[in-house]
């Protein structure tokens, strides 16, 4: 499934390189309809920022200001947090005896609750100029001796650096052990932050499945996060119960899945994508076995959330039950009317994403066709569905400069001055004038109509009254 389709709105181009943030479709504005829009001139700590149109990964992204920084948050520690949640999976992590610190710091015990292996591998000082390859696969071997039914190698900076061959060790370990193999290379200096720690990880358990017969009326419900936020204990969008109670047999991928849950996967009819951080491993698995993909986590409109369910239910062949069909009949209602008053009172509207803000350019692009004008994007993790995002963003008249906000309370006072109408994302206090739409993280795992009427009703509350108000129930009844 194609991210949001939206008509394309012309707009007249700024000069190459000019300072400025262009302006909305031709047809938004505070002036009269069809007037032209205005182009604003960006402060000079914005000028060294990059077009969201000119990127194509995560290693473009630059620091909205530039100041001293202690360093992104490790993905080697999001990986371990990932394996350390799936039952039956063990790790190795191979790296410099900070690495082993930082990892035991944060988890002591070399052993699961299940008998699973946390074993930590230090490269000394030979190793790092010479390379690790026989001490890394004789500890392959001393971990299946020990039991370890399936093995994640997660290397670090050092092994990136020297270019350790992981695959070569699989290969030559694995015929004279039981125990599957796989290898993530999360070198900080490659990976920025935490976040790319997470699909990376995710598509790397995935290289542990094999070929699996087809179980029919089975899906796998796919939803691995960078952080907890506040969707934890995981919970899943309504439309996983409804297919649920139609007699689908869902799997959940998710945190607390087991190992032989993640080997199993492979037999199901259907992967409901519920993540743009387990996209990729859709989308590999697809590759290797055939499995096709609904990618509920990008349907913002109702238009898109339709064909996602479209497709979902005839995958299995079911019709929803009448209690769910008045459930989502309330929840679709409530989101046409929310987005008819958004089409009617947003056009013209600036606004710009601080941190914890969940898929910001799919986000910007769903904005963006109410009029919506992005000033500025914080994007920690660009994706590659994004590119198609930019793409129909820019078609839309919009190219906002992208950062990457590292030192938030000054940062917001940046942001400030570009005086948007709305901002979304973390605040570690309100801010007298800055109306912030907060607690983002909410939206974690949310897909589906709930999510649409959740975060337009929240906008309005904030453009309304300036608080973002209580947070929407959209598990238990109809709250309206």
């Amino acid at each position: 499934m194609n991210a949001e389709m939206l008509e394309a709105v012309k707009t007249e181009a700024a000069p190459e390189g000019a300072a400025v943030c262009e302006g909305a479709p031709a047809s938004a504005g505070a002036g009269a309809a069809g007037s032209k829009p205005e182009a604003v001139a960006l402060p000079p700590e914005l000028r060294h920022l990059k077009r969201l149109s000119t990127i194509r990964s995560g290693k473009n992204i630059k620091f909205l200001t530039p100041a001293v920084y202690s360093g992104g948050w490790c993905p080697m520690r999001i990986a371990c947090n990932i394996c350390e949640d799936i039952e039956g999976l063990s790790y190795l992590l191979v790296g410099m005896p900070e690495c082993a610190t930082h990892s035991r710091g944060m988890n002591s015990s070399p052993n699961g609750q299940h008998g699973e292996l946390r074993w930590l591998y230090t490269l000394d000082a030979n190793e790092v100029i010479f390379g690790c390859h026989a001490g890394v696969a004789d500890a392959l071997r001393q971990m299946d001796a020990a039991g370890a039914r399936a093995v994640l190698i997660i290397a670090t900076c050092v092994t990136d650096l020297i270019g350790e061959d992981l695959e070569g060790i699989i290969e030559e370990v694995s015929p004279d052990i039981q125990a599957r193999l796989s290898y993530v290379t999360l070198g900080q200096f490659k990976n920025f932050g935490s976040p790319i720690g997470t699909w990376k990880t995710a598509e790397a358990i995935g290289e542990l499945m094999g070929p699996q017969a087809v179980q029919p009326g089975t899906a796998n419900a796919l939803f691995v996060e960078p952080w907890r936020y506040n969707n934890d204990p995981v919970r899943l969008p309504l439309v996983i119960d409804a297919l649920i109670d139609a007699g689908v047999q869902v799997r959940r991928l998710t945190r607390g899945a087991s190992l032989d849950d993640y080997l199993a996967a492979p037999s199901a009819q259907l992967n409901l994508v519920l993540s743009a951080y387990t996209q990729p491993l859709a989308q590999k698995m697809e590759e290797r076995f055939g499995l096709p993909y609904a990618p509920l986590h990008q349907a913002f409109s109702v238009e898109k959330i339709d064909l996602v369910y479209e497709q979902a239910a005839a995958a299995f062949g079911v019709t929803w039950s009448a209690d769910w069909a008045s459930r989502f009949d309330r929840w679709r209602e409530r989101a046409l009317q929310l987005e008819e008053r958004a089409q009617s009172e947003l056009a013209g509207l600036r606004f710009a994403f601080l941190t914890g803000v969940d898929m910001p350019v799919a986000l910007a692009l769903y904005l963006a066709s109410f009029g919506m004008e992005p000033l500025v994007l914080h994007v920690q993790d660009f994706h590659n569905e994004d590119i198609a995002y930019s793409q129909e963003l820019k078609s839309l008249g919009f190219d906002p400069p992208i950062c990457r906000i590292m030192h938030r309370d000054h940062d917001i006072e940046v942001i400030r001055r570009l005086q948007p109408d709305i901002s979304f994302g973390y605040v570690s206090e309100p801010i007298e004038g800055f109306r912030v739409s907060e607690e983002m993280g909410d939206y974690f795992g949310m897909t589906g109509y709930e999510r649409t009427v959740s975060l337009l009703t929240r906008l309005f509350n904030v453009l309304d009254t300036g608080q973002t108000g209580e947070r929407m129930d959209v598990y238990g009844p109809t709250p309206f």
